[in-house]
């Protein structure tokens, strides 16, 4: 079986998940799939979509970013202070805290690149720095005002159709293309299946993790810059959830926590799946706690998968059965 079918097995086995428990949870609850919640889901789907575009650029690539929360948290409060409430501001604004998300997982590939730092050192630092300086910052005490622009792109509805979720679309189409058609994502691919061979068959790794984590960073900028206009407000931990999720979304999706294969369509079906799991929440009376537990079994299962012996097991178990 080609890595490229395994591959899109498990992105539409993620679309049939999706599906199941959403079909499921219907029966049980009705009014789930009703149009009204049906275009909130896909509204909070698309923070974690965007959040996760990123970060399904880095896995792909072997790495991973944990930076993603405060990057997002910092973008957040930079642009209720700059705009303090007024949409004019945002025209320059908003591609500069792009550009700042940027520069910040430019800074992580530069010490996982040149540096040698291990991803998860590098971007849990760069988390933690972030974090302190906001605090600082702000005395505990954020900004409260968003401007109206904002609050319409996360919120508003163009027709039938979120505002948000065109912005996404358009978003997934990018990455999709430069996963597919593009030399950076061929390169992702061959550095996340195994770096060594990727650099003597003449990948230039360093500026292809560079350029990974800069993305990761744009995107996790722009998401806490369009959940101020979901959420009315910039406040501290607002990116603590995006974590885990952005990582369990390429998981659930398909893709190998250890690097080498996975897709950006395969990500929307997770952040889907997230989404639906976190609306059962309040259907069954779940804590937090549960949500947690449930994304810590999917990435502990996803990473197992992906380990050289159970893929071993697995191929042998193929073997067995066709015998």
């Amino acid at each position: 079986m080609s890595g490229k079918f395994r591959v899109w097995r498990s992105t539409l086995l993620a679309y049939a998940g999706a599906l199941l428990i959403f079909a499921l949870t219907s029966l049980y609850s009705p009014g789930f799939a009703a149009p009204s919640h049906l275009r909130s889901l896909i509204v909070v789907s698309a923070f974690t979509g965007i959040v996760a575009i990123g970060q399904t650029l880095v896995i792909i690539g072997g790495g991973i970013d944990l930076s993603v929360p405060w990057v997002l948290n910092s973008s957040a409060i930079l642009v209720t202070l700059i705009a303090d409430g007024a949409n004019g501001p945002l025209l320059w604004a908003v591609p500069a805290i792009v550009a700042g998300g940027a520069l910040v997982g430019a800074i992580n590939g530069a010490g996982i690149a040149w540096a040698g730092i291990p991803p998860i050192i590098m971007t849990l630092s760069t988390n933690t720095i972030l974090q302190g300086l906001l605090l600082v910052a702000t005395g505990g005490s954020p900004p409260a005002m968003t401007p109206h622009v904002l609050q319409v792109m996360a919120t508003g509805r163009a027709g039938p159709l979120p505002v948000i979720m065109l912005i996404w679309l358009a978003l997934a189409a990018a990455v999709t293309l430069l996963l597919g058609r593009t030399v950076l994502g061929r390169y992702l691919y061959a550095l996340g299946t195994a770096r060594m061979v990727a650099e003597f068959s003449g990948v230039p790794v360093r500026r292809v993790i560079l350029s990974a984590y800069a993305i990761s960073g744009a995107t996790a900028a722009f998401a806490g810059v369009l959940l101020t206009g979901y959420s009315g407000q910039a406040y501290l931990g607002m990116g603590d959830p995006f974590l885990f999720t952005s990582i369990a979304a390429v998981a659930i999706g398909g893709a190998s926590i250890l690097g080498g294969n996975g897709t950006y369509l395969g990500t929307i079906a997770g952040a889907l799946v997230l989404t639906i799991l976190t609306g059962l929440l309040a259907i069954f009376r779940l804590s937090n706690g549960a949500l947690l537990v449930i994304y810590g079994v999917v990435i502990l299962f996803t990473v197992s998968l992906a380990t050289p012996a159970v893929q071993s097991a697995v191929a042998r178990l193929a073997r067995r059965r066709a015998g």
